[in-house]
């Protein structure tokens, strides 16, 4: 069941755009780990190099050393998830997944079973043309499930789903990983993030910025003192000044490296106008804003 997931120097240019540079990692049997970054960084161009669907500039991306084009079965070594789309809209959840079961030369009593497993038993007969979003979602995370891969490669899951399917969906992850599964999950969900994995890879301009344990990223967050105030360009010289680290969180908001007491003294010292003063829990969105460049919009 365990598989590991590699990626050495896994480059990608189209035609003078890099987008994907020189990416290092690995993905660990038994743990959910989430593929984070922001729009554009990369993040489906390197699923798609991975499953081979785009052919990489230079480097690899396997399967226990195997590139995906050498795997003897695919679907019952790798499930894979990257839109929900691709489906009949006349033909129903069930006898979309038999087709897919016949042409992997799978039994076709799995389609009923991972229907099943995604919640989907009471709609198999609709025709998919009047599934929601969230529905279809399922459905293509059944299509993942039908050949019991070791492997289950996601792109953002969760796109469509309802608090409660969130909610499932977060269960259901972690279910696979205890499985000995190797979940590989981008999302730009970072709440659900924190909730669901053991391991974080982020991406930024195509290249990886951090990656380690979800608990390691949470801690980099450091906590201290959110601030808001219109005088924010001042007071962060005044910050700078006193020895207090601070970056920007957003318009008029700082996040420093102090505890609220400080930070509220020095800018009552200095006439500073200060619309909230309140600490701060620290975590993976602050350290993910600080990690891709987004610290002030």
């Amino acid at each position: 069941m365990a598989t590991t997931v590699r990626l050495q120097g896994l480059t990608k240019r189209f035609g003078g755009t890099l987008a994907v540079d020189d990416l290092t990692a690995t993905v660990h049997p038994g743990r959910v780990t989430g593929f984070l970054g922001p729009n554009g960084a990369g993040k489906t161009t390197t699923l798609r190099m991975l499953l081979g669907l785009v052919r990489p500039t230079s480097g690899t991306a396997t399967f226990d050393g195997r590139p995906y084009e050498e795997l003897v079965a695919p679907t019952r070594e790798v499930g894979t998830l990257l839109e929900a789309t691709g489906f009949h809209p006349g033909r129903s959840a069930r006898d979309h997944l038999r087709v897919l079961a016949t042409a992997a030369d799978l039994p076709v009593r799995r389609t009923d079973e991972v229907l099943d497993q995604v919640g989907l038993t009471d709609a198999a007969g609709r025709k998919v043309g009047g599934f929601s979003l969230g529905m279809r979602q399922r459905l293509g995370l059944a299509a993942s499930l039908l050949g019991d891969p070791p492997v289950l490669v996601l792109d953002e899951p969760a796109n469509g789903l309802d608090p409660q399917g969130i909610r499932w969906l977060r269960g259901f992850l972690r279910g696979l990983a205890e499985q000995g599964r190797t979940v590989l999950v981008s999302s730009h969900v970072l709440p659900e993030v924190e909730q669901t994995a053991d391991d974080v890879l982020v991406l930024a301009a195509g290249r990886l910025v951090r990656a380690g344990t979800l608990a390691e990223l949470q801690s980099e967050g450091g906590g201290g003192t959110k601030v808001r105030t219109p005088d924010g360009e001042r007071f962060v010289e005044l910050l700078t000044a006193a020895g207090l680290p601070g970056r920007w969180l957003g318009p008029e908001e700082l996040l420093v490296q102090a505890p609220p007491a400080v930070v509220g003294e020095l800018a009552a010292e200095h006439g500073v106008v200060l619309h909230r003063l309140a600490e701060a829990a620290g975590g993976l969105e602050d350290v993910f804003l600080s990690l891709t460049g987004q610290v002030r919009p």
